[in-house]
Protein backbone atom coordinates (compact mmCIF):
# COMPACT_ATOMS: atom_id res chain seq x y z
CA UNK A 1 0.00 0.00 0.00
CA UNK A 2 1.31 3.43 -0.90
CA UNK A 3 2.46 5.59 1.98
CA UNK A 4 2.38 9.34 2.31
CA UNK A 5 5.90 10.79 1.96
CA UNK A 6 7.34 12.48 5.02
CA UNK A 7 7.95 16.04 3.84
CA UNK A 8 9.84 16.90 7.03
CA UNK A 9 12.37 14.07 6.71
CA UNK A 10 15.05 16.42 5.41
CA UNK A 11 14.45 18.90 8.20
CA UNK A 12 11.76 21.39 9.21
CA UNK A 13 9.97 23.27 6.45
CA UNK A 14 10.77 27.02 6.77
CA UNK A 15 7.85 29.15 7.82
CA UNK A 16 6.43 31.44 5.17
CA UNK A 17 6.80 35.18 5.67
CA UNK A 18 3.86 37.22 6.93
CA UNK A 19 0.76 37.65 4.77
CA UNK A 20 1.90 38.91 1.40
CA UNK A 21 -1.15 41.09 0.92
CA UNK A 22 -0.38 42.88 4.17
CA UNK A 23 3.31 43.22 3.36
CA UNK A 24 2.69 44.73 -0.04
CA UNK A 25 -0.15 46.84 1.30
CA UNK A 26 2.48 48.40 3.55
CA UNK A 27 4.82 48.86 0.58
CA UNK A 28 2.04 50.64 -1.33
CA UNK A 29 1.42 53.01 1.55
CA UNK A 30 5.15 53.76 1.83
CA UNK A 31 5.34 54.42 -1.91
CA UNK A 32 2.36 56.77 -1.86
CA UNK A 33 3.90 58.63 1.07
CA UNK A 34 7.17 59.06 -0.89
CA UNK A 35 5.25 60.38 -3.88
CA UNK A 36 3.39 62.82 -1.67
CA UNK A 37 6.70 64.14 -0.37
CA UNK A 38 8.22 64.44 -3.85
CA UNK A 39 5.72 66.01 -6.25
CA UNK A 40 6.62 65.38 -9.89
CA UNK A 41 8.31 62.03 -9.25
CA UNK A 42 9.00 60.42 -12.64
CA UNK A 43 7.34 57.18 -13.77
CA UNK A 44 8.23 55.47 -17.08
CA UNK A 45 5.97 53.13 -19.00
CA UNK A 46 5.12 52.04 -22.53
CA UNK A 47 3.80 54.63 -24.99
CA UNK A 48 2.63 56.24 -27.13
CA UNK A 49 -0.40 57.94 -25.62
CA UNK A 50 -3.39 55.62 -25.56
CA UNK A 51 -1.66 52.37 -24.63
CA UNK A 52 -3.15 50.57 -21.65
CA UNK A 53 0.13 51.25 -19.84
CA UNK A 54 -0.13 54.98 -20.51
CA UNK A 55 -3.75 55.11 -19.33
CA UNK A 56 -2.84 53.35 -16.09
CA UNK A 57 0.18 55.61 -15.56
CA UNK A 58 -2.01 58.66 -16.17
CA UNK A 59 -4.44 57.31 -13.57
CA UNK A 60 -1.58 57.21 -11.03
CA UNK A 61 -0.19 60.57 -12.14
CA UNK A 62 -3.49 62.35 -11.65
CA UNK A 63 -3.90 61.04 -8.12
CA UNK A 64 -0.31 61.23 -6.92
CA UNK A 65 1.24 64.17 -8.79
CA UNK A 66 3.61 62.08 -10.90
CA UNK A 67 5.37 62.94 -14.15
CA UNK A 68 4.91 60.23 -16.78
CA UNK A 69 7.62 59.45 -19.34
CA UNK A 70 6.53 57.30 -22.29
CA UNK A 71 8.99 54.96 -24.00
CA UNK A 72 8.70 53.19 -27.35
CA UNK A 73 9.36 49.76 -25.85
CA UNK A 74 9.68 48.13 -22.45
CA UNK A 75 13.38 47.78 -23.21
CA UNK A 76 13.37 51.57 -23.19
CA UNK A 77 11.46 51.61 -19.91
CA UNK A 78 14.02 49.29 -18.32
CA UNK A 79 16.90 51.37 -19.66
CA UNK A 80 15.38 54.62 -18.35
CA UNK A 81 15.03 53.08 -14.90
CA UNK A 82 18.52 51.56 -14.82
CA UNK A 83 20.10 54.84 -15.97
CA UNK A 84 18.09 56.62 -13.27
CA UNK A 85 16.43 58.97 -15.72
CA UNK A 86 13.22 58.05 -13.91
CA UNK A 87 12.47 57.00 -10.36
CA UNK A 88 9.96 54.25 -11.14
CA UNK A 89 8.71 52.00 -13.93
CA UNK A 90 5.17 50.76 -14.45
CA UNK A 91 4.93 47.33 -16.11
CA UNK A 92 1.89 45.06 -16.66
CA UNK A 93 2.02 41.49 -15.40
CA UNK A 94 1.11 40.34 -18.94
CA UNK A 95 4.43 41.61 -20.37
CA UNK A 96 6.47 38.60 -21.52
CA UNK A 97 9.81 40.15 -20.52
CA UNK A 98 8.77 40.98 -16.96
CA UNK A 99 11.37 38.67 -15.41
CA UNK A 100 14.10 41.10 -16.52
CA UNK A 101 12.68 43.59 -14.03
CA UNK A 102 12.08 41.03 -11.27
CA UNK A 103 15.54 39.49 -11.41
CA UNK A 104 17.65 42.58 -11.92
CA UNK A 105 19.86 43.08 -8.90
CA UNK A 106 19.53 46.87 -8.93
CA UNK A 107 15.73 46.95 -8.96
CA UNK A 108 13.03 46.39 -6.39
CA UNK A 109 9.31 45.65 -6.69
CA UNK A 110 7.86 48.61 -4.81
CA UNK A 111 4.15 47.88 -5.21
CA UNK A 112 1.48 46.21 -7.30
CA UNK A 113 -2.23 46.75 -7.87
CA UNK A 114 -5.06 45.63 -10.16
CA UNK A 115 -6.50 47.89 -12.84
CA UNK A 116 -8.70 47.14 -15.85
CA UNK A 117 -7.64 47.86 -19.41
CA UNK A 118 -9.85 49.49 -22.04
CA UNK A 119 -11.72 47.34 -24.56
CA UNK A 120 -9.51 45.18 -26.79
CA UNK A 121 -10.30 43.49 -30.07
CA UNK A 122 -9.69 43.04 -33.78
CA UNK A 123 -9.83 46.21 -35.85
CA UNK A 124 -9.98 46.87 -39.60
CA UNK A 125 -9.71 50.03 -41.70
CA UNK A 126 -12.90 52.08 -41.66
CA UNK A 127 -13.44 51.52 -45.37
CA UNK A 128 -12.95 47.76 -45.58
CA UNK A 129 -10.93 44.75 -44.53
CA UNK A 130 -8.93 41.85 -45.99
CA UNK A 131 -9.53 41.70 -49.75
CA UNK A 132 -9.00 38.00 -50.52
CA UNK A 133 -11.73 36.04 -48.70
CA UNK A 134 -9.60 32.90 -48.53
CA UNK A 135 -6.01 34.05 -48.54
CA UNK A 136 -3.44 35.00 -45.94
CA UNK A 137 -4.36 37.80 -43.57
CA UNK A 138 -1.72 40.13 -42.11
CA UNK A 139 -2.43 41.04 -38.48
CA UNK A 140 -0.48 43.71 -36.56
CA UNK A 141 -0.24 42.86 -32.87
CA UNK A 142 1.88 42.75 -29.77
CA UNK A 143 3.08 39.24 -29.00
CA UNK A 144 1.24 39.36 -25.66
CA UNK A 145 -2.21 39.91 -27.22
CA UNK A 146 -2.06 37.60 -30.24
CA UNK A 147 -4.31 35.15 -28.41
CA UNK A 148 -7.14 37.68 -28.61
CA UNK A 149 -7.24 37.19 -32.39
CA UNK A 150 -7.78 33.43 -32.04
CA UNK A 151 -10.41 33.97 -29.36
CA UNK A 152 -12.42 36.64 -31.20
CA UNK A 153 -11.95 36.03 -34.93
CA UNK A 154 -15.27 35.52 -36.78
CA UNK A 155 -15.73 32.23 -38.64
CA UNK A 156 -14.75 33.82 -41.96
CA UNK A 157 -11.31 34.69 -40.54
CA UNK A 158 -10.71 31.75 -38.25
CA UNK A 159 -9.47 29.30 -40.87
CA UNK A 160 -7.33 31.74 -42.82
CA UNK A 161 -3.52 31.63 -42.51
CA UNK A 162 -2.19 34.52 -40.44
CA UNK A 163 1.00 36.48 -41.05
CA UNK A 164 1.87 38.38 -37.90
CA UNK A 165 3.21 41.91 -38.16
CA UNK A 166 5.08 42.67 -34.94
CA UNK A 167 4.03 45.83 -33.10
CA UNK A 168 5.59 47.47 -30.05
CA UNK A 169 2.26 48.54 -28.52
CA UNK A 170 -1.48 48.54 -29.12
CA UNK A 171 -1.17 52.02 -30.58
CA UNK A 172 1.67 50.96 -32.85
CA UNK A 173 -0.50 48.09 -34.12
CA UNK A 174 -3.29 50.54 -34.93
CA UNK A 175 -0.80 52.85 -36.63
CA UNK A 176 0.56 50.00 -38.77
CA UNK A 177 -2.98 49.13 -39.86
CA UNK A 178 -3.90 52.74 -40.64
CA UNK A 179 -0.75 53.10 -42.76
CA UNK A 180 -1.60 50.00 -44.82
CA UNK A 181 1.04 47.75 -43.27
CA UNK A 182 -1.48 45.08 -42.24
CA UNK A 183 -5.02 43.93 -43.00
CA UNK A 184 -6.14 43.86 -39.36
CA UNK A 185 -4.81 44.81 -35.94
CA UNK A 186 -5.26 43.67 -32.37
CA UNK A 187 -5.57 46.95 -30.54
CA UNK A 188 -7.57 48.76 -27.88
CA UNK A 189 -10.39 51.28 -27.93
CA UNK A 190 -8.13 54.38 -27.92
CA UNK A 191 -6.24 52.93 -30.92
CA UNK A 192 -9.47 52.42 -32.87
CA UNK A 193 -10.66 55.94 -32.05
CA UNK A 194 -7.33 57.66 -32.70
CA UNK A 195 -6.83 56.09 -36.14
CA UNK A 196 -10.49 56.08 -37.25
CA UNK A 197 -10.64 52.28 -37.47
CA UNK A 198 -13.65 50.01 -37.04
CA UNK A 199 -14.15 46.99 -34.82
CA UNK A 200 -14.40 43.54 -36.39
CA UNK A 201 -14.81 41.95 -32.96
CA UNK A 202 -14.12 43.20 -29.46
CA UNK A 203 -14.18 42.18 -25.81
CA UNK A 204 -14.32 44.05 -22.51
CA UNK A 205 -11.04 45.06 -20.95
CA UNK A 206 -9.28 42.66 -18.62
CA UNK A 207 -8.37 43.38 -15.02
CA UNK A 208 -4.64 42.75 -14.80
CA UNK A 209 -1.95 43.30 -12.19
CA UNK A 210 0.36 46.29 -12.64
CA UNK A 211 3.78 46.39 -11.02
CA UNK A 212 5.77 49.44 -9.94
CA UNK A 213 9.54 48.94 -9.86
CA UNK A 214 12.07 51.26 -8.29
CA UNK A 215 15.74 51.25 -7.35
CA UNK A 216 16.98 48.89 -4.69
Amino acid sequence: MATTPDLTAAGPVPALPGPLAGAYGQRWRELVDRWAGRPGTSLATLGPAGTSSHLTAAFLAERHGLRVELCDTFDGVLDALLRRRVAHALVPSAYQGLTRFHWHGDLRLDAYFAQATPEYGIAAPAGGGPDDPGGEVAVAALWEVRRIFADLAPAALRERPVRWVDADSTQHAAEILAAGGADLAVTNEPGVRRHALRWVARRPGAEIVWLVFGHR
